[in-house]
């Protein structure tokens, strides 16, 4: 009602609307008696449900009253969720006692043992293992890893003096994450570990707010809002969220505590490299120190060993897992393939992110062994060591041989008529070519194949391969370009004097031509150092040199006083490190060049490979000066200016490039007949890009660029949004706007 009634009858009525809604939603709560029905009609339809398939009537009707409701409550998530593998999940430390009938039926479903026969034991001593190396070390280096892996372990614990997160009231999260302060206190103070505690709990004196909390999410320090997860919070676990949740962070980020998840406490070691016992041991001294802690103790049972909430995890509590890049077992983006083959050997395969998460664009997989219970501690970090030896030998065996590869070409051409290098491709020329010449041009061509929605797709991978694959890469040039080059070749030419149209001062000035404000102007371009491969064919310690060699370039740059400014370097250990806020300053500054970790085009091409290896920015002090180091080319040099006269940012570049390429050892690659070689035919001759941040308002009304396009693309130039290609245009119809040639027409 909102007529003839008043303002306060209206907040009566809600008052007893609120009162008689909560006795209407008591009266429609469900008796034991019809949840039990319910599993009833539930259990044949879903038989995969571990939790709906080890409820025994029988045994249920045995329980005391008080045991029957905690039954159903462990119960809970399984029976509102049928579609769940396991579905129960431990409310008490002492449930797996109390109601062992259930568990044991379930623990034995899921993980596949006879628990009459056996029972789970504790050991963290690889040294007694059979299969275990002669020295003890499990590096993975010696089964064939050639880069350093993500490595991380971790386990779960339980306070014996808290109820476990499925039956926790607030009070008792806030509570035990307030009695666990202490614990976190000791660990700061302890030079092994330092760091910090941040809580979500709001008013706790560490409490962290959103931005930082979804920053420690996205670099997967932290635990993501459970709220939005049906499962636990049919369990109860993820109930009075943010309430009593927190991460303890080392102040090497390598060792990691989550309060509050599934469990009370996650507790992990991660690392970077190729040695695992670098994190099972740091582990297992940070738990017995922890441990020791902890009033009360742990909950343990001496026949499942450490108490979890969930039955997945019960005995050890630990996954030990890797990041493996294994791009032939996942062709296609999809991590089926691998899980169908790995699974056997009693390895699970994840995405980066967990569970139900994308696999990496480069390929890259979570592994771990599968099993929990009934393994020792040693024996799982075992069983990843000889994962990972199996992992290599099925990614070896998936690997398509050339001939697949021709095939796979010949298969998509038809399909894909827009793709260059598909259309490109001559089998005649293939076949005439020697083995070593044939691998040359697949691997040139791999990007527009695992791609085929590329434009161009190819990449050169060697300053020579232009010569090399002349006819392919000749063929492309033309396509792309729409030239002819029987009847044309590039020409090099930095001199506006000697062009008709220019204005008899010989400045362009766009102030004449009537814009009235200054404009963003930029022109860069490309080189590549002959002495090294093009970026697509660099080793990690390709990278690394070249920018340990070009640093003697910028010392130079720096040394004077038309350029100064400074060198930064985001490869780890270079003594110019940046840490990741100051790389996301420069990056949304335009300073820096993007993260190209997760560009699936430039990871098939070789180019973003080994990030963030052999990377950095030259910066002049005026910032109007640019060198991207280990981008898409060695070098993307480039000159930008707030003005109108185009001239500034043009003649500072080429000049610029004179004493570059003068102080370069071995010089840059450039071809007499296709100019400046760069690792794209779409940007070879010149390399070069010149651009201008120009506002179009009536071409971009309703905010798209869609029409600027249609009416520029004509003359000759190419518009993007503010970032880049297929980025936002300004909200004052802003845009970027360049000439689209690069090659057989001069800078």
């Amino acid at each position: 009602a909102r007529f003839c009634i008043s303002e306060a009858e209206i907040l009566l009525a809600l008052y007893n609307g609120i009162k008689e809604c909560l006795v209407a939603e008591e009266k429609a709560k469900p008796t034991p008696e019809d949840i039990v029905k319910s599993i009833e009609e539930l259990k044949p339809k879903w038989p995969d449900n571990i939790t709906l398939q080890c409820f025994d009537r029988k045994y249920y009707d045995s329980l005391s009253d008080e045991n029957k409701a905690k039954l159903l409550e462990c119960m809970n998530s399984g029976i509102q969720n049928p579609d769940s593998s396991m579905g129960c999940y431990a409310c008490r430390p002492d449930d797996y006692e109390t109601l062992k009938p259930f568990f044991k039926a379930a623990l034995q479903k899921y993980h596949k043992v006879d628990l009459s026969k056996t029972k789970h034991v504790t050991n963290w001593d690889i040294t007694k293992l059979e299969g275990v190396p002669e020295d003890q070390k499990l590096d993975v280096a010696k089964l064939g890893v050639k880069e350093n892996l993500s490595m991380r372990v971790r386990t779960g614990r339980n306070l014996k003096k808290f109820p476990l997160p499925g039956a926790m009231t607030k009070e008792d999260r806030v509570q035990m994450e307030k009695d666990l302060q202490k614990v976190f206190d000791k660990l700061i103070a302890d030079e092994k570990f330092g760091g910090k505690y941040v809580s979500i709990t709001p008013g706790h004196p560490s409490f962290i707010d959103k931005k930082e909390y979804d920053s420690l999410v996205k670099d997967h320090i932290m635990f993501k809002d459970m709220s939005a997860d049906k499962y636990l919070l049919d369990a109860g676990i993820a109930r009075d969220w943010p309430f009593g949740r927190g991460c303890y962070i080392s102040a090497d980020r390598g060792f990691v505590i989550w309060v509050g998840e599934e469990d009370h406490l996650r507790i992990m070691a991660m690392a970077k490299g190729t040695l695992l016992n670098v994190v099972f041991d740091r582990l297992k001294a940070a738990i017995d120190y922890i441990e020791s802690l902890i009033d009360g103790g742990c909950a343990k049972s001496e026949e499942f060993g450490v108490v979890t909430s969930c039955p997945t995890n019960i005995g050890t509590g630990m996954r030990a897992s890797v990041h493996i890049k294994l791009p032939n077992l996942t062709k296609g983006g999809s991590d089926k393939n691998a899980k169908k083959i790995l699974k056997p050997l009693g390895l699970s395969v994840r995405g980066l992110g967990g569970e139900h998460t994308p696999i990496g664009v480069d390929g890259t997989v979570d592994i771990s062994p599968s099993a929990r219970f009934c393994i020792s501690e040693a024996e799982i970090l075992l069983a990843l060591y000889n994962g990972i030896k199996e992992c290599l030998v099925a990614e070896e065996k998936a690997k398509p041989t050339p001939e697949d590869i021709v095939k796979s070409i010949e298969e998509l051409k038809p399909k894909w008529p827009d793709n260059i290098t598909l259309q490109c491709f001559d089998r005649k020329y293939y076949d005439s070519l020697s083995d070593e010449n044939k691998a040359k041009l697949l691997e040139c061509m791999n990007s527009g194949i695992q791609n085929p929605d590329s434009s161009m797709g190819c990449y050169a991978c060697r300053p020579d391969d232009y010569e090399t694959l002349k006819p392919f890469f000749k063929a492309a040039l033309q396509k792309y370009h729409k030239v002819d080059l029987s009847k044309t070749k590039h020409v090099t030419n930095w001199d506006i004097t000697k062009l008709e149209g220019v204005p008899e001062d010989q400045k362009l000035d766009v102030a004449k031509l009537g814009v009235k404000e200054n404009l963003s102007m930029r022109v860069r371009t490309g080189r590549n150092l002959k002495k090294f491969p093009l970026p697509g064919a660099m080793t990690k310690e390709d990278r690394v040199q070249m920018e340990k060699d070009l640093q003697k370039v910028f010392d130079k740059l720096i040394a004077d006083e038309k350029f100064g400014g400074k060198y930064v370097s985001i490869t780890p250990g270079h003594p110019s490190f940046i840490d990741k806020k100051e790389y996301d300053s420069l990056v949304k500054d335009h300073i820096m060049f993007k993260d190209m970790s997760a560009d699936k085009y430039l990871l098939d091409a070789g180019i973003a490979r080994d990030w963030p290896f052999g990377r950095g920015c030259y910066i002049s002090a005026d910032r109007g000066f640019v060198i991207w180091v280990g981008e898409e080319d060695h070098l993307r040099i480039m000159a930008m200016a707030k003005g109108t006269l185009l001239n500034v940012v043009f003649d500072r570049l080429k000049a610029a490039i004179d004493y570059i390429e003068s102080l370069i050892d071995g010089g840059c690659a450039k071809s007499e007949e296709f100019g400046v070689v760069t690792s794209c035919p779409t940007n070879i001759g010149t390399g070069m890009r010149a651009s201008v941040h120009i506002k179009l308002p009536n071409l971009t009304k309703g905010g798209s660029d869609k029409n600027a396009k249609k009416i520029l693309k004509p003359l000759g130039l190419s518009v993007r949004g503010l970032g880049g290609e297929h980025t936002p245009i300004g909200v004052d119809g802003t845009v970027d706007i360049s000439p689209s040639a690069r090659f057989c027409i001069s800078e």
